[in-house]
């Protein structure tokens, strides 16, 4: 039996419409990419932190979040990406996204020697070191990278 409400998309609706979503959801996002030297974006309703999406493992009934935390580019002092730059990472900012994606629900934190020019794991460890140790899970991958690659 035919869906009368459902409308059929050719391609080309297909891509306008998909279009049309990536442009909202750019421009949306944009304002939050201002640089410290800019008014930082603010949400117009509160975010909820009751609402995270959690996966069980199946042999150890661990509760984790579907949302994970990559850490590939922690801010520097000098308000650039710790992976491009040599600055000293921001701990204190550091600190405070864990603090707010904790809050929210995420308890997956993904890093690896090779992030931030081998300085990661060390600025994630302090981060999540302020939190009890059962409350989070943290992944650490290997890399073809090797160490003579950063000072």
């Amino acid at each position: 039996m035919k869906n009368e409400h459902k409308k059929n998309l050719d391609r080309r609706d297909f891509l306008k419409v998909l279009g049309g979503a990536a442009a909202v959801t750019s421009a949306a996002l944009l304002p939050g990419c201002k640089n410290k030297q800019e008014s930082a974006y603010t949400a117009t309703t509160d975010i909820p932190t009751d609402q995270m999406t959690y996966r069980i493992n199946p042999s150890t009934q661990d509760r984790v979040s579907l949302l994970g935390y990559g850490c590939m580019r922690w801010p520097t002092v000098s308000n650039n990406s710790a992976r491009d730059s040599s600055d000293d990472i921001d701990q204190e900012t550091v600190n405070k996204l864990v603090d707010v994606a904790i809050a929210h629900g995420v308890n997956y934190f993904d890093t690896s020697p090779a992030y931030c020019k081998g300085r990661s794991e060390r600025a994630t460890g302090i981060a999540l070191s302020r939190y009890p140790r059962d409350k989070y899970f943290i992944a650490t991958k290997l890399s073809n990278f090797a160490p003579s690659t950063w000072s």
